[in-house]
């Protein structure tokens, strides 16, 4: 887009004003009325269907946000599309942002506070019963200060939520893929005021994989230069969304810090004493499963006492340490089973006469967003449960660390007991050995030839994965302890998945026995012909309870197109794999 280019018909561009997270902001002038108004360009994701569905909450959000009318906010004039592109219409403030503002150095506390009360009031008449209406994307660059500071809030409607500028401000809960709520924009704003005294984020000033981590983690280092408003960002930025003030209580909080003199805003002298007791009055900070620790005024500083519940070292986390068989007596006769499938996973079957289930316990990576299901928060732990899918219930708890806990009971004949149930009592399990402390370490180190010790991403090189066309710049992406790889280029659909498994043999449906590399293996390719699964078997091993099992080396190749003979590159690329696996003693 250029100066004097013409949007929609309506609206010429004037200049440039602003990077806009994943569009771009300009000023422009309506033509016919003269009005100068922002226009902010908004990106859409690139797959369709998450695009209609973009489309779709952008046009409902800019809706709600056009019923906003506030002297602290901006109006939402509409949204309009000009070639494919949707562009939203505001009215155009003339006047700086929070985050031009400190680029030169942090704002007093007391300015802050006077600047965040305002934001706090447009906040509050938003999140109205009779609005109802979400923010989603409050950031420095959002908050316009005129003069005499008088705050204007913006982005209303935006779509702006992703954006790298705004994801430093996140809320933990949205961090962990929860739908942002009034109390997130309350996080946002603490987090934004934070920022203007500190110098920086909250989630400091790493890349965008750090920062979501930090904020999924939700510990927050306690400020140095805050003073009186330290108490008020304490209560902000709690990491459980109830323990939160409203954005209407915020509001008088921060009121009252932006009334002291700079001198008491610092904590000095009597305003300093003063806020001791307004803030213990006002919130109690606390530490739960040590998500966040927050320093009282004056002189010491407490120090955060370390994260939430984390699963620690992935390699010698202990699966089976927390998925107890007596738990499942109710049900019927349970059977532990240390060994079925991957390193990560712990099962145990229950038999009750000819009806048999099994719940199941399983460490994985955390995705971007949550399953779909119902979330909940206990004890600094996000919980979703997911709706029963073909005699399978899901619990899915998210660690602090990235790592999730994936915990299942599925029937496997018969009708009883009830999955969910078993799922359940599996969880409560979980959740009961997390907050007695760490994850249990595995109780001896994996075997020197095990496959658990091996990288799964190092088994293939470049040339390797070249072989199939479409991959030949693609990057390796490792799963959980990289115990599984994967190499995808979803634009055309050609992939090479790793992965490790444990069975006794290789079982007759895994296709067409062979050797390959001196192993016993079998090859299957897909119905389509587009597609290859290797099965090869690298060592014979004995399992704690004496029965005898196997461990296997699972090589997936899906090309773009089908091909005549869709085994013959999976085998090339198993046997490169094969040879760099470790000799078995």
């Amino acid at each position: 887009m250029e100066r004097g280019d013409l949007i929609a018909g309506r609206y010429r561009l004037e200049a440039e004003i602003g990077p806009g997270g994943k569009g771009g902001v300009w000023r422009a002038t309506e033509q016919g009325s003269n009005a100068t108004v922002e226009l902010r360009r908004v990106r859409l994701p690139m797959a369709p269907a998450k695009r209609e569905r973009a489309r779709e909450q952008l046009r409902a959000d800019a809706g709600l946000a056009s019923l906003l009318d506030h002297p602290n906010i901006a109006p939402v004039h509409g949204l309009v599309q000009h070639d494919g592109e949707l562009w939203l219409a505001t009215r155009y403030v003339a006047a700086p942002s929070l985050a031009d503002l400190t680029a030169t150095g942090p704002l007093p506390p007391h300015q802050a506070a006077a600047i965040g009360a305002q934001a706090a009031g447009a906040l509050a008449f938003a999140h109205s019963p009779a609005l109802r209406i979400v923010h989603r994307a409050v950031a420095p660059r959002n908050v316009l200060v005129g003069g005499g500071d008088r705050m204007t809030l913006t982005g209303f409607g935006s779509g702006d939520r992703g954006a790298p500028d705004v994801e430093a401000y996140v809320a933990p809960e949205v961090a962990n893929g929860l739908e942002p709520g009034p109390q997130a924009d309350v996080f946002s704003l603490g987090a934004t005021l934070y920022a203007a005294v500190e110098g920086r984020p909250p989630w400091g000033e790493g890349d965008p994989g750090q920062t979501r981590t930090a904020a999924m983690r939700g510990i927050v280092e306690p400020p140095r230069r805050a003073g009186a408003l330290g108490p008020v960002l304490a209560s902000m930025l709690e990491s459980r969304p109830r323990e939160r003030p409203t954005a209407a209580e915020a509001a008088q909080m921060l009121t009252e810090v932006a009334r002291t003199s700079p001198a008491d805003a610092r904590g000095e002298g009597a305003g300093g004493r003063r806020w001791l007791w307004i803030a213990a009055a006002a919130v109690v900070v606390v530490v739960a499963a040590g998500l966040l620790v927050w320093p009282r005024l004056g002189p010491t500083t407490v120090e955060a006492t370390g994260p939430g519940p984390t699963l620690g070292d992935p390699a010698t986390a202990a699966p089976c340490s927390m998925l107890n068989p007596e738990w499942f007596e109710r049900f019927g006769k349970p059977i532990l089973e240390t060994d079925g499938g991957g390193f990560e996973r712990c099962d145990v079957y229950i038999e009750s006469g000819p009806d048999r289930a099994v719940a199941r316990l399983q460490f994985t990576a955390a995705g971007e967003v949550l399953p779909e299901g119902v979330p909940e928060e206990r004890n600094g732990l996000v919980i979703v449960r997911s709706a029963p899918v073909n005699g399978e219930c899901v619990r899915t708890l998210r660690l602090s660390d990235g790592n999730d806990v994936r915990v299942s009971g599925q029937l496997l004949l018969g009708p009883a007991p009830d999955p969910c149930a078993v799922a359940d009592v599996a969880t409560d399990g979980a959740l009961a050995m997390l907050a007695r402390g760490p994850v249990p370490r595995r109780p001896a180190p994996f075997d020197t030839g095990s496959l658990a010790t091996v990288d799964a991403c190092g088994l293939l090189d470049r040339a390797a994965v070249a072989k199939v066309p479409g991959l030949e710049t693609v990057e390796p992406d490792p799963g959980f302890a990289s115990w599984d790889c994967d190499w995808e280029n979803v634009a055309t659909g050609a992939a090479i998945d790793i992965a490790y498994d444990r069975d006794e043999g290789i079982k007759p449906d895994a296709g067409t026995p062979r050797r390959i590399a001196g192993h016993d293996a079998a090859i299957r390719p897909d119905e389509d012909r587009a597609g290859c699964d290797v099965t090869i078997l690298h060592r014979p091993y004995t399992e704690p309870g004496g029965n005898p099992a196997d461990e296997l080396l699972l090589v997936k190749v899906d090309h773009p197109v089908p091909i005549p003979d869709p085994c013959a590159q999976a085998i090339e690329i198993a046997e490169v794999a094969v040879d760099r696996l470790p000799a078995v003693p």
